[in-house]
Protein backbone atom coordinates (compact mmCIF):
# COMPACT_ATOMS: atom_id res chain seq x y z
CA UNK A 1 0.00 0.00 0.00
CA UNK A 2 1.10 3.45 -0.94
CA UNK A 3 2.42 5.79 2.18
CA UNK A 4 0.69 9.36 1.93
CA UNK A 5 1.57 12.06 3.95
CA UNK A 6 -0.91 15.03 4.21
CA UNK A 7 0.05 18.65 4.32
CA UNK A 8 -2.78 21.37 5.33
CA UNK A 9 -0.12 23.73 5.97
CA UNK A 10 -0.97 27.32 7.75
CA UNK A 11 1.31 30.33 7.53
CA UNK A 12 1.30 34.08 7.66
CA UNK A 13 3.54 35.90 5.03
CA UNK A 14 5.78 38.64 6.23
CA UNK A 15 6.21 37.02 9.83
CA UNK A 16 8.80 36.09 12.11
CA UNK A 17 7.03 32.68 11.77
CA UNK A 18 7.51 32.32 8.09
CA UNK A 19 10.94 32.90 8.37
CA UNK A 20 11.61 30.39 11.02
CA UNK A 21 8.96 28.17 9.27
CA UNK A 22 11.28 28.72 5.95
CA UNK A 23 14.13 27.67 7.88
CA UNK A 24 13.29 24.83 10.17
CA UNK A 25 11.14 23.11 6.77
CA UNK A 26 14.61 23.23 4.76
CA UNK A 27 16.35 21.57 7.92
CA UNK A 28 13.54 18.62 7.95
CA UNK A 29 13.45 17.87 4.41
CA UNK A 30 17.29 17.03 4.43
CA UNK A 31 16.60 14.73 7.93
CA UNK A 32 12.99 13.36 7.49
CA UNK A 33 11.58 11.15 4.51
CA UNK A 34 8.33 10.68 3.18
CA UNK A 35 6.87 8.61 5.75
CA UNK A 36 7.80 10.34 8.37
CA UNK A 37 4.68 11.70 10.32
CA UNK A 38 6.97 14.80 12.21
CA UNK A 39 7.49 15.67 8.19
CA UNK A 40 3.36 17.39 8.52
CA UNK A 41 2.79 20.58 8.04
CA UNK A 42 0.09 23.07 8.32
CA UNK A 43 -0.02 26.50 5.66
CA UNK A 44 -2.82 28.83 5.16
CA UNK A 45 -3.48 32.17 5.15
CA UNK A 46 -4.91 35.42 3.83
CA UNK A 47 -4.29 37.75 1.18
CA UNK A 48 -4.73 41.85 1.71
CA UNK A 49 -4.37 44.88 -0.81
CA UNK A 50 -1.20 44.82 0.88
CA UNK A 51 -0.41 42.07 -1.64
CA UNK A 52 -2.20 44.26 -4.70
CA UNK A 53 -0.45 42.97 -7.87
CA UNK A 54 2.53 41.47 -5.94
CA UNK A 55 3.23 37.53 -5.86
CA UNK A 56 3.05 35.92 -2.76
CA UNK A 57 6.06 32.63 -2.18
CA UNK A 58 4.13 30.21 -0.10
CA UNK A 59 6.66 27.26 2.01
CA UNK A 60 5.95 23.95 2.21
CA UNK A 61 8.70 20.64 3.04
CA UNK A 62 9.08 18.16 0.30
CA UNK A 63 10.72 14.85 2.39
CA UNK A 64 13.15 12.55 1.11
CA UNK A 65 11.63 9.83 -0.82
CA UNK A 66 8.46 11.42 -2.24
CA UNK A 67 7.07 10.35 -5.55
CA UNK A 68 3.88 13.07 -6.25
CA UNK A 69 3.17 16.19 -5.17
CA UNK A 70 -0.64 16.46 -5.07
CA UNK A 71 -2.06 20.59 -4.54
CA UNK A 72 -5.67 21.23 -4.14
CA UNK A 73 -5.86 25.72 -3.47
CA UNK A 74 -8.38 27.64 -2.95
CA UNK A 75 -9.46 30.96 -1.49
CA UNK A 76 -12.26 33.86 -0.86
CA UNK A 77 -13.41 35.19 -4.24
CA UNK A 78 -15.63 37.35 -2.96
CA UNK A 79 -15.98 40.88 -4.43
CA UNK A 80 -14.03 40.44 -7.22
CA UNK A 81 -10.53 39.03 -5.60
CA UNK A 82 -8.23 36.86 -7.80
CA UNK A 83 -5.27 35.24 -7.05
CA UNK A 84 -3.35 33.08 -9.73
CA UNK A 85 -1.11 29.93 -8.80
CA UNK A 86 2.19 28.49 -9.60
CA UNK A 87 5.22 26.55 -7.96
CA UNK A 88 8.71 26.97 -7.45
CA UNK A 89 11.09 23.38 -6.13
CA UNK A 90 14.25 24.37 -5.05
CA UNK A 91 15.71 24.85 -7.91
CA UNK A 92 13.13 27.11 -9.66
CA UNK A 93 10.06 27.61 -11.79
CA UNK A 94 8.35 24.35 -12.16
CA UNK A 95 5.26 25.68 -13.34
CA UNK A 96 2.04 27.98 -14.01
CA UNK A 97 -1.31 27.81 -13.85
CA UNK A 98 -2.41 31.37 -13.56
CA UNK A 99 -6.28 31.49 -12.59
CA UNK A 100 -7.09 28.63 -14.79
CA UNK A 101 -6.66 26.15 -12.05
CA UNK A 102 -7.45 24.78 -8.60
CA UNK A 103 -5.85 21.45 -8.41
CA UNK A 104 -2.88 20.06 -10.01
CA UNK A 105 -0.08 17.28 -9.54
CA UNK A 106 3.04 16.72 -10.68
CA UNK A 107 5.91 13.68 -10.13
CA UNK A 108 9.33 12.63 -12.60
CA UNK A 109 7.37 11.36 -15.70
CA UNK A 110 3.76 13.05 -15.68
CA UNK A 111 2.74 16.68 -14.57
CA UNK A 112 -0.81 18.16 -15.14
CA UNK A 113 -0.81 21.01 -17.99
CA UNK A 114 1.04 23.72 -17.33
CA UNK A 115 3.80 22.42 -15.06
CA UNK A 116 6.73 20.07 -15.64
CA UNK A 117 7.86 16.95 -15.18
CA UNK A 118 10.89 16.28 -13.40
CA UNK A 119 12.50 15.17 -10.08
CA UNK A 120 10.97 15.70 -7.11
CA UNK A 121 14.00 17.83 -5.05
CA UNK A 122 13.66 16.99 -1.03
CA UNK A 123 13.64 20.91 0.74
CA UNK A 124 11.65 23.45 0.73
CA UNK A 125 8.88 24.46 -2.38
CA UNK A 126 7.03 27.41 -3.03
CA UNK A 127 3.29 27.64 -3.99
CA UNK A 128 3.88 30.49 -5.35
CA UNK A 129 0.01 33.40 -5.57
CA UNK A 130 -0.04 36.29 -7.78
CA UNK A 131 -2.74 38.53 -6.69
CA UNK A 132 -4.15 40.73 -9.80
CA UNK A 133 -6.90 42.07 -7.65
CA UNK A 134 -8.26 43.05 -4.72
CA UNK A 135 -9.79 46.08 -3.38
CA UNK A 136 -9.10 48.10 -0.05
CA UNK A 137 -10.13 47.02 2.70
CA UNK A 138 -10.64 43.41 1.53
CA UNK A 139 -9.31 40.56 3.31
CA UNK A 140 -9.00 37.24 1.15
CA UNK A 141 -8.32 33.78 3.01
CA UNK A 142 -6.99 30.91 1.43
CA UNK A 143 -6.22 27.63 2.08
CA UNK A 144 -3.73 24.81 0.31
CA UNK A 145 -3.72 21.51 0.42
CA UNK A 146 -0.78 19.30 -0.63
CA UNK A 147 -0.50 15.71 -0.54
CA UNK A 148 2.82 13.57 -1.26
CA UNK A 149 2.50 10.59 -2.83
CA UNK A 150 5.31 8.35 -1.26
CA UNK A 151 7.26 4.96 -2.58
CA UNK A 152 5.13 5.33 -5.91
CA UNK A 153 3.71 8.09 -7.52
CA UNK A 154 0.03 6.77 -8.78
CA UNK A 155 -0.78 6.71 -12.06
CA UNK A 156 -3.39 9.04 -13.05
CA UNK A 157 -6.64 7.27 -13.25
CA UNK A 158 -8.78 9.19 -16.02
CA UNK A 159 -12.19 7.96 -16.91
CA UNK A 160 -13.86 8.04 -19.78
CA UNK A 161 -17.55 8.73 -20.69
CA UNK A 162 -17.93 4.51 -20.18
CA UNK A 163 -21.15 2.30 -20.38
CA UNK A 164 -21.45 0.93 -17.08
CA UNK A 165 -20.82 -2.77 -16.46
CA UNK A 166 -19.98 -3.37 -20.55
CA UNK A 167 -18.09 -5.09 -23.04
CA UNK A 168 -15.41 -2.27 -23.95
CA UNK A 169 -12.90 -2.57 -26.94
CA UNK A 170 -9.76 -0.84 -27.87
CA UNK A 171 -5.87 -1.13 -28.52
CA UNK A 172 -3.41 -2.40 -26.26
CA UNK A 173 0.10 -2.19 -28.16
CA UNK A 174 0.86 1.49 -29.72
CA UNK A 175 3.66 3.26 -30.60
CA UNK A 176 4.44 7.34 -31.47
CA UNK A 177 7.41 9.16 -31.68
CA UNK A 178 8.72 8.79 -28.30
CA UNK A 179 10.00 5.57 -29.93
CA UNK A 180 9.50 4.43 -33.09
CA UNK A 181 6.33 5.77 -34.03
CA UNK A 182 5.69 7.07 -37.34
CA UNK A 183 2.60 9.11 -39.41
CA UNK A 184 2.32 11.46 -42.32
CA UNK A 185 2.67 14.92 -41.42
CA UNK A 186 0.64 17.91 -43.51
CA UNK A 187 2.82 17.93 -45.92
CA UNK A 188 2.78 14.02 -46.92
CA UNK A 189 6.01 13.43 -44.92
CA UNK A 190 6.97 10.72 -42.59
CA UNK A 191 8.09 12.12 -39.46
CA UNK A 192 8.18 11.11 -35.49
CA UNK A 193 4.36 10.67 -34.32
CA UNK A 194 2.67 12.44 -31.56
CA UNK A 195 0.51 10.69 -28.84
CA UNK A 196 -2.49 12.86 -30.91
CA UNK A 197 -2.55 11.22 -33.94
CA UNK A 198 -2.77 7.53 -32.39
CA UNK A 199 -5.85 9.08 -29.91
CA UNK A 200 -7.64 10.91 -32.72
CA UNK A 201 -7.44 7.40 -34.85
CA UNK A 202 -8.62 5.65 -31.76
CA UNK A 203 -11.37 7.83 -31.50
CA UNK A 204 -12.52 7.62 -35.27
CA UNK A 205 -12.19 4.07 -35.09
CA UNK A 206 -14.69 4.08 -32.27
CA UNK A 207 -12.49 1.92 -29.73
CA UNK A 208 -13.47 2.64 -25.92
CA UNK A 209 -9.58 2.92 -24.88
CA UNK A 210 -5.98 2.46 -26.33
CA UNK A 211 -2.82 2.24 -24.40
CA UNK A 212 0.48 4.32 -25.93
CA UNK A 213 3.43 1.53 -25.22
CA UNK A 214 6.43 3.00 -26.57
CA UNK A 215 9.86 1.40 -26.27
CA UNK A 216 11.09 1.89 -22.24
CA UNK A 217 9.82 5.44 -22.41
CA UNK A 218 7.65 7.39 -20.59
CA UNK A 219 7.78 10.29 -21.29
CA UNK A 220 4.86 9.76 -23.76
CA UNK A 221 2.56 10.18 -20.52
CA UNK A 222 3.72 13.47 -19.81
CA UNK A 223 0.18 14.94 -21.33
CA UNK A 224 -2.08 12.27 -20.79
CA UNK A 225 -4.60 14.57 -18.57
CA UNK A 226 -4.43 17.02 -22.00
CA UNK A 227 -5.23 13.74 -24.05
CA UNK A 228 -7.71 12.44 -22.14
CA UNK A 229 -9.71 15.42 -21.18
CA UNK A 230 -10.17 16.47 -25.46
CA UNK A 231 -10.90 12.70 -26.39
CA UNK A 232 -14.09 12.65 -23.85
CA UNK A 233 -14.92 8.74 -25.63
CA UNK A 234 -11.71 7.28 -25.61
CA UNK A 235 -9.99 6.04 -22.15
CA UNK A 236 -6.19 6.23 -23.01
CA UNK A 237 -4.17 3.87 -20.84
CA UNK A 238 -0.63 4.61 -19.63
CA UNK A 239 1.86 2.03 -20.59
CA UNK A 240 5.21 1.33 -22.49
CA UNK A 241 7.00 -1.36 -23.82
CA UNK A 242 9.83 -3.21 -21.62
CA UNK A 243 12.12 -3.98 -24.59
CA UNK A 244 14.78 -6.03 -23.43
CA UNK A 245 17.30 -8.50 -25.21
CA UNK A 246 15.14 -11.55 -23.74
CA UNK A 247 11.62 -10.50 -24.20
CA UNK A 248 9.44 -7.84 -24.46
CA UNK A 249 6.48 -7.16 -22.15
CA UNK A 250 3.44 -3.99 -22.03
CA UNK A 251 3.07 -2.73 -18.67
CA UNK A 252 -0.05 -0.58 -18.45
CA UNK A 253 -1.38 1.50 -15.41
CA UNK A 254 2.00 3.13 -14.38
CA UNK A 255 3.81 6.20 -15.14
CA UNK A 256 6.81 5.29 -13.34
CA UNK A 257 10.35 4.33 -14.81
CA UNK A 258 11.20 0.72 -14.85
CA UNK A 259 14.83 -0.38 -15.43
CA UNK A 260 14.68 -2.51 -18.32
CA UNK A 261 18.54 -3.17 -18.37
CA UNK A 262 18.67 -6.99 -18.27
CA UNK A 263 22.27 -7.87 -18.21
CA UNK A 264 24.08 -11.79 -19.62
CA UNK A 265 24.78 -14.21 -17.20
CA UNK A 266 21.94 -12.13 -14.92
CA UNK A 267 19.72 -14.46 -12.80
CA UNK A 268 16.41 -14.37 -12.24
CA UNK A 269 15.86 -12.27 -15.03
CA UNK A 270 11.77 -12.31 -15.34
CA UNK A 271 11.72 -11.30 -11.13
CA UNK A 272 13.62 -8.33 -11.71
CA UNK A 273 11.14 -6.94 -13.82
CA UNK A 274 7.86 -8.67 -12.27
CA UNK A 275 9.32 -6.91 -8.69
CA UNK A 276 9.30 -3.48 -10.09
CA UNK A 277 5.80 -3.83 -11.86
CA UNK A 278 4.21 -5.36 -8.80
CA UNK A 279 5.16 -2.70 -6.49
CA UNK A 280 3.94 -0.29 -9.29
CA UNK A 281 0.57 -1.87 -9.12
CA UNK A 282 0.96 -2.22 -12.98
CA UNK A 283 -0.46 -5.03 -15.34
CA UNK A 284 2.57 -7.12 -17.10
CA UNK A 285 1.80 -8.66 -19.98
CA UNK A 286 4.21 -10.89 -22.22
CA UNK A 287 4.52 -9.35 -26.14
CA UNK A 288 4.75 -11.86 -29.07
CA UNK A 289 6.09 -14.46 -27.00
CA UNK A 290 6.80 -16.68 -30.03
CA UNK A 291 8.33 -14.57 -31.92
CA UNK A 292 12.00 -15.35 -33.07
CA UNK A 293 14.79 -13.33 -31.05
CA UNK A 294 18.07 -13.08 -32.35
CA UNK A 295 20.16 -10.48 -34.89
CA UNK A 296 16.86 -10.00 -36.87
CA UNK A 297 14.89 -8.89 -34.01
CA UNK A 298 16.57 -7.97 -30.71
CA UNK A 299 14.66 -10.17 -27.91
CA UNK A 300 11.38 -10.02 -30.18
CA UNK A 301 10.57 -13.74 -28.54
CA UNK A 302 10.16 -14.31 -24.47
CA UNK A 303 13.14 -16.93 -24.12
CA UNK A 304 13.86 -16.41 -19.98
CA UNK A 305 13.75 -19.55 -19.36
CA UNK A 306 13.30 -19.31 -15.39
CA UNK A 307 10.39 -16.97 -15.74
CA UNK A 308 7.43 -18.13 -13.20
CA UNK A 309 4.47 -18.11 -15.50
CA UNK A 310 2.23 -17.99 -11.86
CA UNK A 311 3.06 -14.41 -11.74
CA UNK A 312 2.26 -13.94 -15.20
CA UNK A 313 -1.66 -12.62 -15.87
CA UNK A 314 -1.71 -11.57 -19.25
CA UNK A 315 -0.11 -12.58 -22.59
CA UNK A 316 -0.27 -10.80 -26.25
CA UNK A 317 -1.59 -13.76 -28.28
CA UNK A 318 -2.32 -12.07 -31.64
CA UNK A 319 0.31 -9.60 -32.58
CA UNK A 320 -0.55 -7.46 -35.68
CA UNK A 321 -3.34 -9.03 -36.53
CA UNK A 322 -1.45 -12.42 -37.79
CA UNK A 323 -3.06 -15.80 -36.06
CA UNK A 324 -3.48 -18.01 -38.94
CA UNK A 325 -0.35 -17.47 -40.63
CA UNK A 326 2.90 -19.24 -39.29
CA UNK A 327 4.19 -15.89 -37.66
CA UNK A 328 0.98 -15.44 -35.88
CA UNK A 329 0.59 -19.20 -34.69
CA UNK A 330 3.71 -19.28 -32.72
CA UNK A 331 2.10 -16.76 -29.72
CA UNK A 332 -0.82 -18.91 -29.77
CA UNK A 333 1.17 -21.78 -29.58
CA UNK A 334 2.82 -20.25 -26.88
CA UNK A 335 -0.26 -19.29 -25.19
CA UNK A 336 -1.81 -22.63 -25.06
CA UNK A 337 1.82 -25.01 -23.99
CA UNK A 338 1.43 -22.33 -21.02
CA UNK A 339 -1.89 -22.94 -20.52
CA UNK A 340 -1.48 -26.68 -20.64
CA UNK A 341 0.97 -26.62 -18.19
CA UNK A 342 -1.57 -25.19 -15.51
CA UNK A 343 -1.23 -21.54 -15.39
CA UNK A 344 -4.15 -19.29 -15.95
CA UNK A 345 -3.09 -16.70 -18.16
CA UNK A 346 -5.61 -14.12 -19.68
CA UNK A 347 -4.84 -13.97 -24.05
CA UNK A 348 -5.34 -10.62 -25.32
CA UNK A 349 -4.19 -9.14 -28.76
CA UNK A 350 -2.31 -5.73 -29.89
CA UNK A 351 -1.81 -4.12 -33.63
CA UNK A 352 1.57 -3.21 -32.55
CA UNK A 353 1.33 -0.09 -34.53
CA UNK A 354 4.06 1.54 -35.67
CA UNK A 355 2.39 3.61 -38.50
CA UNK A 356 -0.91 5.54 -36.66
CA UNK A 357 -2.23 6.44 -40.39
CA UNK A 358 -2.21 2.59 -41.68
CA UNK A 359 -5.48 2.44 -43.82
CA UNK A 360 -8.10 1.01 -41.05
CA UNK A 361 -8.02 -2.86 -42.95
CA UNK A 362 -4.29 -3.28 -42.87
CA UNK A 363 -2.62 -5.66 -40.25
CA UNK A 364 -0.78 -3.41 -37.77
CA UNK A 365 -3.51 -0.53 -37.90
CA UNK A 366 -4.78 0.81 -35.08
CA UNK A 367 -7.21 -1.27 -33.64
CA UNK A 368 -6.58 -4.41 -35.16
CA UNK A 369 -6.70 -6.86 -33.64
CA UNK A 370 -9.08 -5.19 -31.05
CA UNK A 371 -9.31 -6.60 -27.27
CA UNK A 372 -12.79 -6.76 -25.99
CA UNK A 373 -12.60 -6.36 -22.07
CA UNK A 374 -16.36 -7.04 -20.07
CA UNK A 375 -15.96 -4.59 -17.68
CA UNK A 376 -17.22 -2.30 -14.53
CA UNK A 377 -16.64 1.14 -16.52
CA UNK A 378 -14.76 2.65 -18.77
CA UNK A 379 -11.75 3.46 -16.57
CA UNK A 380 -7.79 2.49 -16.05
CA UNK A 381 -8.62 0.27 -13.44
CA UNK A 382 -11.87 -0.89 -14.62
CA UNK A 383 -10.12 -2.16 -17.80
CA UNK A 384 -6.94 -3.77 -16.24
CA UNK A 385 -9.13 -5.91 -13.65
CA UNK A 386 -11.52 -6.57 -16.48
CA UNK A 387 -8.36 -8.59 -18.11
CA UNK A 388 -7.23 -9.73 -15.30
CA UNK A 389 -10.82 -11.59 -14.43
CA UNK A 390 -9.92 -13.44 -18.01
CA UNK A 391 -12.93 -11.96 -19.50
CA UNK A 392 -12.16 -10.69 -22.55
CA UNK A 393 -12.06 -12.14 -26.31
CA UNK A 394 -9.83 -10.62 -28.92
CA UNK A 395 -11.60 -9.20 -32.83
CA UNK A 396 -8.67 -10.09 -34.80
CA UNK A 397 -9.78 -7.78 -37.60
CA UNK A 398 -11.76 -4.67 -36.57
CA UNK A 399 -15.65 -5.53 -37.78
CA UNK A 400 -14.95 -9.82 -37.90
CA UNK A 401 -17.54 -10.12 -35.18
CA UNK A 402 -18.30 -10.13 -31.15
CA UNK A 403 -18.56 -12.59 -28.53
CA UNK A 404 -21.86 -11.93 -26.21
CA UNK A 405 -21.68 -14.54 -23.88
CA UNK A 406 -19.51 -17.67 -23.23
CA UNK A 407 -20.29 -19.71 -20.70
CA UNK A 408 -19.59 -23.05 -19.00
CA UNK A 409 -22.09 -23.99 -16.24
CA UNK A 410 -22.91 -20.50 -15.78
CA UNK A 411 -19.47 -19.07 -15.55
CA UNK A 412 -18.00 -16.99 -18.06
CA UNK A 413 -14.52 -16.50 -19.44
CA UNK A 414 -11.30 -16.53 -17.50
CA UNK A 415 -13.73 -18.69 -14.64
CA UNK A 416 -12.49 -21.75 -12.35
CA UNK A 417 -15.58 -24.26 -12.64
CA UNK A 418 -15.43 -27.77 -10.50
CA UNK A 419 -16.67 -30.25 -12.83
CA UNK A 420 -18.84 -32.66 -11.66
CA UNK A 421 -21.30 -35.28 -13.68
CA UNK A 422 -21.36 -32.58 -16.66
CA UNK A 423 -20.66 -29.42 -18.50
CA UNK A 424 -23.26 -27.28 -20.15
CA UNK A 425 -21.40 -24.85 -22.92
CA UNK A 426 -23.27 -21.83 -23.89
CA UNK A 427 -22.57 -19.19 -26.79
CA UNK A 428 -23.34 -15.97 -28.56
CA UNK A 429 -22.22 -13.50 -30.65
CA UNK A 430 -23.02 -11.11 -33.34
CA UNK A 431 -21.55 -11.21 -36.83
CA UNK A 432 -22.13 -8.71 -40.40
CA UNK A 433 -21.15 -12.65 -42.11
CA UNK A 434 -21.47 -16.22 -41.29
CA UNK A 435 -19.39 -17.71 -38.69
CA UNK A 436 -19.12 -20.80 -36.81
CA UNK A 437 -17.35 -22.22 -33.57
CA UNK A 438 -13.78 -23.79 -32.96
CA UNK A 439 -14.16 -25.01 -29.85
CA UNK A 440 -10.14 -25.90 -28.41
CA UNK A 441 -9.69 -28.44 -25.77
CA UNK A 442 -5.73 -28.55 -24.40
CA UNK A 443 -4.76 -27.33 -27.39
CA UNK A 444 -6.35 -29.01 -30.07
CA UNK A 445 -9.61 -28.89 -32.11
CA UNK A 446 -12.38 -30.68 -29.84
CA UNK A 447 -16.02 -31.51 -31.71
CA UNK A 448 -19.04 -30.32 -30.03
CA UNK A 449 -22.60 -31.11 -31.64
CA UNK A 450 -24.26 -27.99 -31.30
CA UNK A 451 -28.14 -27.98 -29.88
CA UNK A 452 -28.72 -24.97 -31.46
CA UNK A 453 -30.53 -23.59 -34.47
CA UNK A 454 -29.44 -19.89 -34.33
CA UNK A 455 -26.94 -18.83 -36.56
CA UNK A 456 -25.59 -16.66 -33.75
CA UNK A 457 -25.94 -19.32 -30.89
CA UNK A 458 -24.52 -22.37 -29.61
CA UNK A 459 -25.59 -24.72 -27.04
CA UNK A 460 -23.92 -28.23 -25.97
CA UNK A 461 -23.72 -30.58 -22.93
CA UNK A 462 -20.59 -32.30 -22.84
CA UNK A 463 -20.10 -35.69 -20.03
CA UNK A 464 -17.01 -35.07 -17.74
CA UNK A 465 -15.53 -38.26 -19.00
CA UNK A 466 -14.71 -36.39 -22.07
CA UNK A 467 -12.68 -33.99 -21.41
CA UNK A 468 -9.11 -33.57 -19.36
CA UNK A 469 -9.71 -32.60 -15.67
CA UNK A 470 -7.92 -30.11 -14.94
CA UNK A 471 -7.95 -28.40 -18.27
CA UNK A 472 -10.01 -25.92 -19.91
CA UNK A 473 -11.82 -25.06 -22.89
CA UNK A 474 -12.20 -22.21 -25.17
CA UNK A 475 -13.65 -20.91 -28.66
CA UNK A 476 -12.36 -19.43 -31.61
CA UNK A 477 -15.20 -18.31 -34.17
CA UNK A 478 -13.86 -18.90 -37.87
CA UNK A 479 -15.10 -17.57 -40.96
CA UNK A 480 -16.73 -20.14 -44.42
CA UNK A 481 -12.98 -20.21 -45.62
CA UNK A 482 -11.75 -21.49 -42.21
CA UNK A 483 -9.93 -18.28 -41.11
CA UNK A 484 -9.77 -17.58 -37.46
CA UNK A 485 -12.15 -13.89 -36.77
CA UNK A 486 -12.56 -14.78 -33.06
CA UNK A 487 -10.49 -15.59 -30.28
CA UNK A 488 -12.04 -16.48 -26.82
CA UNK A 489 -10.08 -17.04 -23.76
CA UNK A 490 -10.49 -20.02 -21.23
CA UNK A 491 -13.00 -21.18 -18.83
CA UNK A 492 -10.90 -23.97 -16.59
CA UNK A 493 -11.93 -27.29 -15.55
CA UNK A 494 -10.78 -28.16 -11.75
CA UNK A 495 -12.16 -31.56 -10.10
CA UNK A 496 -14.86 -31.50 -8.09
CA UNK A 497 -13.53 -31.10 -4.22
CA UNK A 498 -14.29 -34.10 -2.24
Amino acid sequence: MRSTCLYIARSRRKTIAALFFLLSASTLAAQSDCTDPSSNQLISGSITRDDFETYVEVPFDVPAGTKQIVVNFDYDRSNRTTIDLGLLDPNGFRGWSGGNKRQFSISANSATASYSTGPITPGTWQILLGVPNIREGQTANYEIQVTLNCDTAPSQAPIAAGRGLDWYGGELHSHTGHSDGSCENTAAETVLCPAFKNMEVAASRGLDFIAITDHNSVSQNTNNEVLQSFFANTLLIPGREITTFYGHANVFGTTEFIDFRLNRGQPNKADFLLDQVDKLSGLFSINHPGSPSGEDCMGCGWVIEDTDYNRITTMEVVNAGFVDFPRGRVHVDFWHGRLNEGFKITGIGGSDSHLANRATTSPSAIGNPTTWVFADGLSVQGILDGIQSGNAFIEVTAGSGRITEFTINGQPMGSEIKVSASLNLQLQWESDHALVPRWIHQGNVFPVANQESNPLAFSATLEAAAVTIPGWIRVDLVDSDGVTRVIGNPIYLAEQSQ
